[in-house]
């Protein structure tokens, strides 16, 4: 379908495998829409009405799991699809927040067209039945791990992500969130963030330019290094 055509050619492969029997209807109702950095493509609460693939830029998920606290648990991209889930599980409303962390292009089908399509073709079922139960796995493996992992790796982590998520990649980024904000995203108190943040620039990971955290391409490289060994030692 001409629509996945700006996805990596593997998952060009994979959306033509599953959408090679979908019905006219599908075909028909599906549409592209463009959404802009920072914006919220699907709000916690709200009716599950359509399912949407991310067809270019990246994307946040985000959680809301008490005293309205946000967790900013993973971030996903292209050819990655939300809705599913919640319908597989016979939940009627959307599980999870979903912010843009880019301009991204988004593919929209209707609920109810989709999910028929689905109850009558075995084959595309499977297909998501398979990917769904893989990520459910890997996120509940990510989970287990970030239980463990020390508040310096912890902010490393979230640094990382926060390099990544910007595209194209810079040779240096400074984070405009504020400490407190910096605090609620990763889930530490604002004393024990400034500790490892301090552990940090001592180690040479990040650079404070007016109390900001900037993150040159050489202190990512340096992190991702470190947290390649720290989680396969954690792991072993």
């Amino acid at each position: 379908m001409e629509i996945f055509q700006e996805l990596p050619p593997k998952m060009q492969a994979y959306m033509e495998r599953l959408f090679q029997n979908c019905t006219e209807e599908v075909k028909y109702y599906m549409r592209v829409m463009e959404v802009d950095e920072d914006e919220t493509l699907i709000e916690a609460g709200e009716r599950c009405s359509n399912i949407y693939i991310i067809l270019s830029g990246r994307v946040t998920g985000i959680e809301w799991p008490m005293k309205e606290r946000p967790y900013f648990f993973k971030d996903y991209g292209p050819g990655d699809f939300f809705g599913e889930i919640e319908y597989f599980a016979g939940l009627t409303n959307y599980r999870i927040s979903v912010i843009t962390v880019s301009r991204c292009r988004v593919a929209v089908i209707p609920m109810a067209c989709y999910m028929e399509w689905l109850r009558n073709d075995a084959d595309a079922l499977y297909l998501r039945t398979q990917e769904n139960m893989r990520r459910l796995i890997e996120q509940t493996a990510d989970a287990r791990k970030y239980l463990f992992i020390e508040g310096r790796e912890r902010l490393m982590m979230y640094l990382i992500r926060k390099y990544e998520q910007k595209q194209p990649p810079r040779k240096l980024l400074e984070l405009k969130q504020s400490r407190e904000q910096l605090s609620v995203e990763i889930g530490f108190s604002v004393k024990t963030l400034n500790r490892n943040i301090k552990k940090l620039k001592e180690d040479g990971f990040i650079q404070i330019r007016k109390g900001k955290i900037v993150i040159a391409e050489e202190g990512y490289l340096q992190m991702k290094q470190h947290m390649g060994y720290y989680i396969n030692d954690e792991s072993t």
